[in-house]
């Protein structure tokens, strides 16, 4: 005889398992093509009500309460916007554990490779600042996540020359912690540069892709956890 499986009373476990559960369903329905979504606010809007609907599940005690927003300034950076935040507030404790979450929906019809994947690397960066710099009382990231749609191979193959032999999203490629990830010789790179700056990281962070092939229909996708 088995014991029951249970759920985690920690509660930065269980919204890795929400994230997760939730993650599985989204993709599922979209490959299936449940949803119309061929711009980012349509994933992040189904993205959303899923969370919603499998973190409200996830409130396994009295007095714990599961919050989705959208847009959520957190004010590390300025108008620094988050695409999905969600939390469970703790009633009992009074504490609350969120976890910040961005989203990329890349398609080879918006091409501009050079400019996505500066973007990507612009999104880690403002992530992990919220993991290593956000005070608030009773309040506590321990993780943030981004996630990643692409029907284009060039975000997952690794570049031959070019910005994209800095700013690598390739498969299995890992951003090194130290290292100032910048692009000068490019008037896109020099752009970005002038408005952003350069980025140099607390931590490492593997592009770990999974990806679904059906006849014509590829499909790639990027799950990658950002934490101290």
């Amino acid at each position: 005889m088995d014991n029951i499986r249970t759920i985690s009373v920690d509660i930065p476990l269980r919204l890795e398992e929400i994230l997760e559960t939730s993650w599985l369903i989204f993709t599922n329905q979209y490959i299936n093509e449940k949803y119309e979504i061929n711009l980012e606010a349509p994933f992040q809007l189904h993205f959303a009500t899923i969370l919603k609907l499998i973190g409200d599940a996830y409130c396994i005690k009295k007095r714990e309460i599961f919050n989705v927003n959208l847009e959520t300034n957190m004010f590390i950076e300025k108008n620094n916007y988050i695409d999905i935040s969600i939390s469970l507030f703790d009633q009992n404790s009074d504490y609350e554990y969120c976890i910040p979450i961005e989203l990329k929906y890349k398609t080879l019809k918006q091409s501009a490779e050079d400019l996505g994947v500066m973007e990507i690397y612009k999104d880690i960066k403002s992530l992990e600042n919220l993991c290593y710099n956000y005070k608030k009382e009773n309040f506590e990231i321990p993780f943030s996540m981004l996630f990643v749609i692409t029907d284009n191979q060039r975000y997952v193959k690794k570049a031959k020359k070019g910005l994209k032999t800095i700013f690598r999203t390739d498969d299995g490629y890992e951003i090194k912690k130290g290292f100032e990830y910048k692009y000068l010789k490019t008037k896109t790179g020099k752009d970005f540069f002038r408005k952003y700056g350069s980025f140099v990281f607390y931590g490492n962070y593997k592009f770990n892709w999974t990806y679904f092939v059906k006849n014509n229909y590829k499909r790639w996708f990027l799950k990658m956890k950002i934490n101290k």
